[in-house]
C-alpha cells in the first residue's frame, strides 16, 4: 500500500504514542494492584474500554457474523489468560522485568507456528531463542530486595504470559485472513477479557478479600481511568491506524520499544533500580527481539563478511 511521507510520519507518531502508553502501563498497574484486587482492576479496565468502543462502533458490532464472533471470543479468551498470568507475575517482579519478558512473544511465535502448523523456524529464530534464554538468565539472577525469592516466580509467570501473547498474534492473523473488521474484533476481544476477569474477581477475590477491598479512592480511579482510556482504548486504536501508514519494519522497530519504555517508566516512578546485570539482560533480550523482527542471521552476515575479505 502506497502512502505519502506525511501519512508515514503520522503513522509512526501514532505507533510511538501507543508504545509509550503501553510502556507506562506496567508501572501504573503495579502501583494499582498493590491496593486493589488485580482481576477487578483488569476486568474494570477492559469492560469500560469495550463499552466506549461499542458506543462508537455499535452499528458495525451488531452486524457481526456468528463465525467472526466465535473467532473474537477465542481471541478474547487467549488474551484474558495472557493478561491474568502477566499480572500475577507483575505482583512478584518489577515492571521493567515484566515488560521485557512479556516482549519475548516475538521470539516465541515462530516456534509456536512450528508446533501448530509445522512451519519450521529459520536459523535466526534459533539464534534469537538462545540469546533470549541468556537474557532471561541475566534478568532472573539480578534479584532485588523488593521481590526477594519470589522474583523467579514472577519472571516465570511473565514468560508463560508471553506464550499466550504469541497465541494472540496467531489468532489475530486468523482474523485477518478471514477479513474480519478490526474494530469489531477489538470490541469482542476487550469485552471477553473484561467479562472473564470480572468473573474471576467475583469468584476468587471477593470471597477472600471482602467487599471493602473493592472500594476505590480518587487516585485509584484516576489510574484505572488512565489504563482504560490511554493504555487500552487509545493505544489499541493508535496501533491499528498507525500500521496502515507504516512499513512492517517500521512497525516492528517502534513496537519493540514498549519494553524499553516499560523499564524507563519503572525507574522514573521508583519501581526499579538498574544494576549492571539487569541492564545486560535487558540488552540481550532486546537484541534477540531485533534478530527475530528484522530476520537478521548473524551467521550469514559473518560468512558474507569472510567472503568479502577473501
Amino acid at each position: 500500500m502506497l502512502f505519502t511521507k506525511k501519512q508515514n510520519l503520522i503513522g509512526q507518531l501514532l505507533l510511538l504514542l501507543a508504545t509509550i502508553a503501553w510502556g507506562s502501563s506496567f508501572a501504573i498497574l503495579k502501583q494499582t494492584i498493590r491496593d486493589v484486587p488485580a482481576c477487578f482492576v483488569i476486568g474494570l479496565r477492559f469492560v469500560s474500554a469495550s463499552l466506549v468502543l461499542f458506543i462508537i462502533f455499535y452499528k458495525k458490532i451488531i452486524k457481526v457474523s456468528k463465525e467472526a464472533f466465535k473467532r473474537g471470543v477465542l481471541l478474547g479468551i487467549v488474551v484474558a489468560i495472557a493478561y491474568y498470568v502477566q499480572t500475577m507475575g507483575l505482583k512478584f517482579t518489577t515492571p521493567g522485568r515484566n515488560a521485557f519478558l512479556t516482549a519475548l512473544y516475538c521470539v516465541i511465535t515462530p516456534f509456536l507456528l512450528w508446533v501448530l502448523y509445522k512451519k519450521k523456524p529459520k536459523s535466526y529464530n534459533i539464534i534469537s531463542a538462545v540469546l533470549c534464554l541468556l537474557g532471561i538468565g541475566l534478568i532472573s539472577l539480578s534479584g532485588t530486595e523488593e521481590t526477594g525469592d519470589l522474583v523467579m516466580l514472577g519472571n516465570f509467570l511473565t514468560v508463560v504470559s508471553a506464550v499466550f501473547y504469541s497465541l494472540q498474534i496467531i489468532c489475530i492473523d486468523n482474523c485477518h485472513k478471514n477479513r474480519d473488521d478490526n474494530m469489531v474484533m477489538l470490541f469482542i476481544e476487550l469485552a471477553v477479557v473484561g467479562i472473564v476477569l470480572m468473573l474471576l474477581s467475583l469468584t476468587t477475590e471477593l470471597p477472600t478479600l471482602g467487599i471493602s477491598a473493592f472500594k476505590l479512592n480518587g487516585e485509584q480511579l484516576l489510574k484505572i481511568g488512565y489504563l482504560t482510556l490511554v493504555c487500552t482504548l487509545f493505544a489499541q486504536m493508535a496501533q491499528i491506524l498507525g500500521m496502515k501508514y507504516t512499513t512492517p519494519n517500521q512497525t516492528a522497530l517502534i513496537l519493540s520499544l514498549e519494553a524499553v519504555f516499560g523499564a524507563l517508566f519503572s525507574v522514573m516512578l521508583g519501581e526499579e533500580v538498574f544494576s549492571i546485570m539487569l541492564v545486560c539482560g535487558f540488552a540481550v533480550v532486546f537484541l534477540s527481539m531485533m534478530f527475530t523482527e528484522f530476520e537478521i542471521d548473524p551467521l550469514k552476515l559473518l560468512k558474507r563478511k569472510n567472503k568479502e575479505n577473501d
